[in-house]
């Protein structure tokens, strides 16, 4: 394969990266490629050898996540961002997800293994109990509280009022005023008090 884009190159100067725009841009919009056919695209470019594509991965893939213009269409497959519309984006995104789900089958749930319990059948084993870890967990519904009920307002406030009312001697009435020029307290006050 010859990459047009590097024609009079040397191709140990070039970067994965550099390469890898150069090959998607190449194969077009509708050819997406899965991250390690496109790391062996790369590799028989530049014609590096396996210990060396190796060593340079994790920071290809750290540079492919960074830079701007790639994108990850999910199940490790990357394209080029400006394929893509903003709007355009999500909905493929969300496209493979929905294929995804429907051939997937959810997988059993494996069972921990704790090393230190294996010949020991005086362990108690903490893992087992836990009602957290059981899928089927309900939440007991006398226990919630619903914010649409206004059943629940209503006995707030009724209890609310009942224990005002506890507190509150029985002896006042309706001529109770409060005075709210007597709720300020000044320093001329604080002086008088104080002679």
């Amino acid at each position: 394969m010859e990459l047009e884009v590097f024609a009079g190159q040397e191709k140990s100067e070039l970067s994965m990266i550099e390469v890898a725009r150069a090959i998607l841009e190449l194969r077009g919009r509708d050819h997406e490629m899965h991250f390690s056919d496109l790391v062996n695209e790369i590799q028989n470019y530049l014609g590096t050898s396996n210990s060396d594509i190796r060593e340079a991965l994790p920071l290809f893939y750290t540079e492919l996540n960074f830079d701007g213009s790639f994108i990850s269409l999910g199940d490790n497959k990357w394209g080029l961002r400006s394929w893509y519309g903003v709007d355009e984006i999500d909905e493929e995104i969300i496209a493979l997800e929905e294929n995804d789900d429907d051939e997937v089958a959810p997988k059993a749930k494996k069972k921990r293994v704790n090393a230190f319990m294996d010949g020991d059948s005086d362990a108690i084993d903490y893992n087992a109990d836990d009602p957290e870890d059981e899928d089927a967990y309900e939440a007991d519904p006398a226990l919630s509280y619903d914010d649409e009920n206004p059943d629940d307002e209503k006995n707030e406030v009724e209890v609310y009022d009942a224990e005002i009312n506890e507190i509150a001697p029985d002896d006042l009435g309706e001529d109770v005023d409060l005075n709210e020029d007597d709720d300020e307290f000044s320093d001329d006050d604080a002086e008088t008090s104080e002679e």
